[in-house]
């Protein structure tokens, strides 16, 4: 099938009112404080996940919208989703370049923003799938990149992108199958997958065949897995723990007396929110941070800043917070 090409429109809008901030000493950093501070977005749609690109950060929603952040503001870049179908878009990853946004959502909703040229391409219903996706991985440069989809079944779809078009493989179910509820894939194309029975998995071949890497301690649901590579992978789960896994031994902090909702991390930083709405930092010495939020509405998602975008939690009701230094 010919995917359906769908031109961006840019919606621009202010929104007045004063921002509201608060400060968190930052570890190892002396007297250095940044502000968590709500940002103007052009909605009040329900955004479930975020991320960052080479042009900034971009996040999706409800009825489909997706968002980005250029160097200051947010706008609409696709109203409706990459179809136009206007399904909630539930979670997104991007390419190791930060040039394709994936985004997965209801219905089989599946599709890609590229952020650099301006355009989205839909790749919803792959086998025929209409089931909902709640969560997809990427690994690669765009336009060769791997992508993995999870749904609400605990099924596993894999695809290789060869340009404009992806060659999807057969479906599996990783784990204990209907339990599964969140899937990493590292640069190398090493996939992690979480389950509500304690349960985190790893293939080292793409996804063809899985191994139990633990965790017997655990005896909770695992809500996110965030993974760098082999030896670098954090799971998080619904008693406000993080569990990190070194490649051999997995280690244990308890940071919240609530679920944590998020967890994020590369090689030696991570960032977690409970859904109290309290979010932890860690960095090379542990999780030494912990900062209430602006009281706004549910955080649902976290990404980690880079030289073009802050570092952003984002939730119910078009809730946007920026960290600024």
């Amino acid at each position: 099938m010919e995917p359906d090409r769908v031109r961006r429109r840019t919606v621009l809008a202010a929104i007045g009112g004063a921002a509201v901030s608060v400060s968190a000493s930052l570890a190892g950093c002396g007297e250095t404080t940044a502000e968590w501070t709500p940002a103007t977005v052009p909605t009040d749609a329900t955004l479930y996940d975020v991320g960052t690109t080479a042009t900034g950060a971009v996040a999706v929603g409800e009825d489909g919208i997706v968002l980005t952040r250029g160097d200051e503001s947010w706008t609409v870049a696709l109203p409706n989703g990459p179809g136009g179908t206007a399904d909630t878009l539930r979670s997104l990853a991007v390419t190791n370049n930060g040039r394709a946004v994936w985004a997965a959502g209801d219905s089989g909703a599946l599709g890609l923003y590229d952020v650099v040229a301006d355009r989205a391409v839909d790749f919803s219903a792959p086998k025929e799938m209409t089931s909902s996706w709640t969560a997809v991985a990427v690994a690669g440069l765009a336009g060769e990149e791997r992508i993995t989809a999870l749904n609400g079944s605990g099924e596993l779809l894999h695809g290789q992108r060869d340009g404009t078009s992806v060659e999807w493989a057969e479906v599996i179910e990783p784990g204990t199958g209907s339990s599964v509820t969140d899937v990493d894939i590292t640069p190398l194309s090493y996939v992690y997958t979480v389950d509500t029975d304690g349960g985190a998995f790893e293939s080292r071949d793409g996804g063809d065949t899985w191994t139990r890497i633990g965790i017997d301690a655990a005896a909770i649901d695992f809500d996110a897995v965030a993974a760098v590579d082999s030896g670098a992978v954090s799971v998080a789960g619904g008693d406000g723990t993080v569990w990190t896994y070194n490649g051999v031994d997995w280690s244990r902090a308890s940071l919240a007396e609530t679920a944590i909702t998020a967890l994020v991390r590369n090689r030696y930083d991570a960032l977690a929110i409970a859904s109290s709405g309290e979010l932890f930092e860690r960095d090379f010495d542990g999780w030494t941070t912990q900062t209430t939020l602006p009281a706004q509405n549910d955080p649902l998602a976290i990404a980690l800043g880079t030289s073009r975008a802050p570092e952003l939690v984002v939730g119910e009701s078009g809730m946007v917070i920026e960290r600024r230094y």
